[in-house]
């Protein structure tokens, strides 16, 4: 009676085992797939990140010239077509067209 219960727990004990790995063997390689496509993810934002910081440096230093620097104020117009009041303005058609 010893002997057939030992084979009996040896035989549960080895089928749990084989139950287990089988389920690891299962349910490892999607989250591995999972964790490589949001490391990706997380990658990809963080460069949006660095690149939207770079955006905020270069308009906040802009925004720091337009309150200290009028030359720079009216390159800025100038290149949006604003000219001073009762200032003359020459219109040349460009030689492209033709």
């Amino acid at each position: 009676m010893n002997l057939l219960l030992k084979i009996i727990t040896q035989t549960t004990l080895v089928t749990a085992l084989v139950c287990v790995v089988a389920g690891g063997l299962f349910i490892v390689p999607p989250k591995i797939s999972q964790m490589h496509r949001l490391e990706q993810q997380r990658n990809e934002l963080m460069r949006k990140i660095e690149h939207k910081n770079r955006e905020i440096e270069v308009l906040k230093t802009k925004q720091h010239r337009f309150a200290s620097d009028p030359e720079f104020v009216e390159y800025i117009a100038r290149q949006n077509k604003r000219v001073r009041p009762n200032e003359l303005v020459f219109v040349f058609d460009s030689d492209d067209s033709k």
